[in-house]
Protein backbone atom coordinates (compact mmCIF):
# COMPACT_ATOMS: atom_id res chain seq x y z
CA UNK A 1 0.00 0.00 0.00
CA UNK A 2 2.89 2.33 0.78
CA UNK A 3 4.41 1.67 -2.66
CA UNK A 4 1.04 2.23 -4.31
CA UNK A 5 0.69 5.59 -2.54
CA UNK A 6 4.26 6.57 -3.46
CA UNK A 7 3.84 5.82 -7.16
CA UNK A 8 0.40 7.44 -7.31
CA UNK A 9 1.62 10.80 -5.92
CA UNK A 10 2.55 12.22 -9.36
CA UNK A 11 -0.92 11.37 -10.67
CA UNK A 12 -2.61 12.89 -7.63
CA UNK A 13 -0.63 16.11 -8.18
CA UNK A 14 -2.05 16.28 -11.71
CA UNK A 15 -5.50 16.77 -10.22
CA UNK A 16 -4.59 20.13 -8.70
CA UNK A 17 -4.54 22.04 -12.01
CA UNK A 18 -6.72 22.09 -15.09
CA UNK A 19 -3.73 21.26 -17.29
CA UNK A 20 -2.84 18.36 -15.01
CA UNK A 21 -6.37 16.97 -15.16
CA UNK A 22 -6.27 17.12 -18.95
CA UNK A 23 -3.00 15.16 -18.93
CA UNK A 24 -4.54 12.54 -16.64
CA UNK A 25 -7.62 12.28 -18.82
CA UNK A 26 -5.43 11.69 -21.87
CA UNK A 27 -3.61 8.90 -20.05
CA UNK A 28 -6.91 7.25 -19.21
CA UNK A 29 -8.24 7.75 -22.72
CA UNK A 30 -5.14 6.02 -24.06
CA UNK A 31 -6.70 2.74 -22.88
CA UNK A 32 -9.59 3.41 -25.23
CA UNK A 33 -12.55 1.11 -24.81
CA UNK A 34 -10.60 -1.00 -22.32
CA UNK A 35 -10.40 1.74 -19.67
CA UNK A 36 -13.82 0.93 -18.12
CA UNK A 37 -13.01 -2.80 -18.20
CA UNK A 38 -9.71 -2.20 -16.41
CA UNK A 39 -11.50 -0.19 -13.72
CA UNK A 40 -14.28 -2.78 -13.31
CA UNK A 41 -11.57 -5.41 -12.93
CA UNK A 42 -9.99 -3.32 -10.18
CA UNK A 43 -13.34 -3.06 -8.40
CA UNK A 44 -13.82 -6.83 -8.64
CA UNK A 45 -10.34 -7.36 -7.22
CA UNK A 46 -11.18 -5.06 -4.32
CA UNK A 47 -14.22 -7.18 -3.45
CA UNK A 48 -12.40 -10.53 -3.73
CA UNK A 49 -9.33 -9.31 -1.83
CA UNK A 50 -11.45 -8.13 1.08
CA UNK A 51 -8.59 -6.37 2.86
CA UNK A 52 -8.42 -3.70 0.10
CA UNK A 53 -10.64 -0.75 1.13
CA UNK A 54 -13.44 -0.04 -1.31
CA UNK A 55 -13.91 3.73 -0.92
CA UNK A 56 -10.61 4.78 -2.59
CA UNK A 57 -11.45 2.66 -5.66
CA UNK A 58 -14.90 4.25 -5.87
CA UNK A 59 -13.40 7.73 -5.52
CA UNK A 60 -11.03 6.86 -8.35
CA UNK A 61 -14.01 5.85 -10.48
CA UNK A 62 -15.53 9.29 -9.97
CA UNK A 63 -12.27 11.01 -10.86
CA UNK A 64 -11.76 8.99 -14.03
CA UNK A 65 -15.28 8.62 -15.40
CA UNK A 66 -17.43 11.25 -13.70
CA UNK A 67 -20.42 10.72 -11.46
CA UNK A 68 -22.81 8.89 -13.82
CA UNK A 69 -20.41 6.46 -15.51
CA UNK A 70 -18.39 6.12 -12.30
CA UNK A 71 -21.45 4.84 -10.45
CA UNK A 72 -22.35 2.49 -13.31
CA UNK A 73 -18.85 0.98 -13.47
CA UNK A 74 -18.59 0.69 -9.68
CA UNK A 75 -22.01 -0.93 -9.56
CA UNK A 76 -20.95 -3.47 -12.20
CA UNK A 77 -17.71 -4.29 -10.40
CA UNK A 78 -19.38 -4.64 -7.00
CA UNK A 79 -22.09 -6.91 -8.38
CA UNK A 80 -19.68 -9.17 -10.30
CA UNK A 81 -17.25 -9.28 -7.36
CA UNK A 82 -20.04 -10.19 -4.93
CA UNK A 83 -21.26 -12.99 -7.20
CA UNK A 84 -17.71 -14.29 -7.64
CA UNK A 85 -16.98 -14.35 -3.88
CA UNK A 86 -20.32 -16.00 -3.11
CA UNK A 87 -19.78 -18.87 -5.51
CA UNK A 88 -16.13 -19.26 -4.57
CA UNK A 89 -17.26 -19.88 -1.00
CA UNK A 90 -19.98 -22.25 -2.20
CA UNK A 91 -17.37 -24.11 -4.26
CA UNK A 92 -14.59 -24.36 -1.68
CA UNK A 93 -16.71 -24.16 1.46
CA UNK A 94 -15.74 -23.06 4.94
CA UNK A 95 -12.00 -23.85 4.54
CA UNK A 96 -11.78 -20.87 2.19
CA UNK A 97 -13.46 -18.57 4.72
CA UNK A 98 -11.21 -19.92 7.48
CA UNK A 99 -8.26 -18.50 5.55
CA UNK A 100 -9.68 -15.10 6.51
CA UNK A 101 -11.60 -15.87 9.71
CA UNK A 102 -10.45 -18.43 12.28
CA UNK A 103 -13.14 -20.95 13.18
CA UNK A 104 -13.54 -19.58 16.71
CA UNK A 105 -14.36 -16.12 15.33
CA UNK A 106 -16.90 -17.54 12.92
CA UNK A 107 -18.65 -19.31 15.77
CA UNK A 108 -19.00 -15.99 17.60
CA UNK A 109 -20.80 -14.34 14.67
CA UNK A 110 -24.20 -15.49 15.82
CA UNK A 111 -26.09 -12.70 14.08
CA UNK A 112 -26.02 -14.53 10.75
CA UNK A 113 -27.52 -17.66 12.32
CA UNK A 114 -30.91 -15.98 12.68
CA UNK A 115 -32.56 -17.50 9.60
CA UNK A 116 -35.88 -15.74 10.17
CA UNK A 117 -34.37 -12.25 9.89
CA UNK A 118 -31.22 -13.08 7.99
CA UNK A 119 -31.98 -10.96 4.93
CA UNK A 120 -32.97 -7.94 7.03
CA UNK A 121 -29.85 -8.20 9.18
CA UNK A 122 -27.59 -8.49 6.13
CA UNK A 123 -29.24 -5.45 4.56
CA UNK A 124 -28.79 -3.34 7.70
CA UNK A 125 -25.15 -4.35 8.21
CA UNK A 126 -24.28 -3.70 4.56
CA UNK A 127 -26.11 -0.37 4.65
CA UNK A 128 -24.30 0.98 7.74
CA UNK A 129 -21.16 2.92 6.72
CA UNK A 130 -17.93 1.56 8.12
CA UNK A 131 -18.88 -2.12 8.32
CA UNK A 132 -16.46 -4.59 6.66
CA UNK A 133 -18.82 -5.45 3.79
CA UNK A 134 -16.32 -7.46 1.74
CA UNK A 135 -15.46 -9.71 4.67
CA UNK A 136 -19.15 -10.11 5.43
CA UNK A 137 -19.76 -11.32 1.87
CA UNK A 138 -17.57 -14.33 2.59
CA UNK A 139 -19.46 -15.04 5.81
CA UNK A 140 -22.93 -14.55 4.30
CA UNK A 141 -22.12 -17.14 1.64
CA UNK A 142 -21.97 -19.76 4.42
CA UNK A 143 -25.60 -19.13 5.35
CA UNK A 144 -28.75 -20.50 3.73
CA UNK A 145 -29.64 -17.22 2.01
CA UNK A 146 -30.69 -17.64 -1.61
CA UNK A 147 -28.01 -16.40 -4.06
CA UNK A 148 -30.19 -14.10 -6.18
CA UNK A 149 -31.70 -12.46 -3.08
CA UNK A 150 -28.27 -11.94 -1.51
CA UNK A 151 -26.85 -10.38 -4.69
CA UNK A 152 -29.76 -7.94 -4.81
CA UNK A 153 -29.61 -7.06 -1.10
CA UNK A 154 -25.82 -6.70 -0.95
CA UNK A 155 -25.61 -4.54 -4.07
CA UNK A 156 -28.59 -2.35 -3.17
CA UNK A 157 -27.41 -1.70 0.39
CA UNK A 158 -23.94 -0.71 -0.83
CA UNK A 159 -25.31 1.85 -3.28
CA UNK A 160 -25.69 4.95 -1.01
CA UNK A 161 -22.10 4.93 0.26
CA UNK A 162 -20.82 4.04 -3.21
CA UNK A 163 -22.62 7.01 -4.77
CA UNK A 164 -21.16 9.35 -2.12
CA UNK A 165 -17.61 8.14 -2.82
CA UNK A 166 -18.04 8.45 -6.60
CA UNK A 167 -19.49 11.96 -6.25
CA UNK A 168 -16.52 12.96 -4.13
CA UNK A 169 -14.16 11.66 -6.80
CA UNK A 170 -16.09 13.39 -9.56
CA UNK A 171 -15.84 16.73 -7.76
CA UNK A 172 -12.12 16.21 -7.22
CA UNK A 173 -11.69 15.49 -10.92
CA UNK A 174 -13.50 18.73 -11.76
CA UNK A 175 -11.48 20.77 -9.28
CA UNK A 176 -14.37 21.35 -6.87
CA UNK A 177 -12.36 20.60 -3.77
CA UNK A 178 -14.66 22.37 -1.31
CA UNK A 179 -17.62 20.19 -2.34
CA UNK A 180 -15.37 17.12 -2.15
CA UNK A 181 -14.28 18.09 1.35
CA UNK A 182 -17.90 18.41 2.49
CA UNK A 183 -18.75 14.97 1.06
CA UNK A 184 -15.61 13.49 2.64
CA UNK A 185 -16.47 14.90 6.08
CA UNK A 186 -20.04 13.64 5.71
CA UNK A 187 -18.78 10.15 4.89
CA UNK A 188 -16.43 10.25 7.90
CA UNK A 189 -19.25 11.30 10.23
CA UNK A 190 -21.54 8.62 8.84
CA UNK A 191 -18.79 6.01 9.19
CA UNK A 192 -18.10 6.93 12.83
CA UNK A 193 -21.81 7.00 13.58
CA UNK A 194 -22.27 3.71 11.72
CA UNK A 195 -19.53 2.11 13.79
CA UNK A 196 -21.30 2.92 17.07
CA UNK A 197 -24.73 2.04 15.67
CA UNK A 198 -23.38 -1.31 14.44
CA UNK A 199 -21.85 -2.12 17.84
CA UNK A 200 -25.04 -1.14 19.65
CA UNK A 201 -27.09 -3.17 17.19
CA UNK A 202 -24.93 -6.25 17.68
CA UNK A 203 -25.02 -5.91 21.50
CA UNK A 204 -28.83 -5.71 21.49
CA UNK A 205 -29.04 -8.65 19.12
CA UNK A 206 -26.70 -10.76 21.26
CA UNK A 207 -28.74 -9.97 24.40
CA UNK A 208 -31.87 -10.98 22.54
CA UNK A 209 -30.34 -14.26 21.44
CA UNK A 210 -29.05 -14.96 24.95
CA UNK A 211 -32.49 -14.34 26.40
CA UNK A 212 -34.03 -16.86 24.00
CA UNK A 213 -31.64 -19.65 24.99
Amino acid sequence: MALAVYYSIPYVKLLYTQDGREVLNKKIQSFGAFAPLVFIGLEILQIVAAFIPGAPVEVLGGVLFGSFHGVIFCFAGVFIGTVLVFYLVKLFGQPLVNKIFPQEKLENIRILKDEKRLEFLIFILFLIPGTPKDFMTYIAALTKIKPHRFFFIATLSRTPSMICSVLMGSNIGNGRYFVSAIIFLSICLLSVGGYFVKNKFLIIKEKHNSGNE
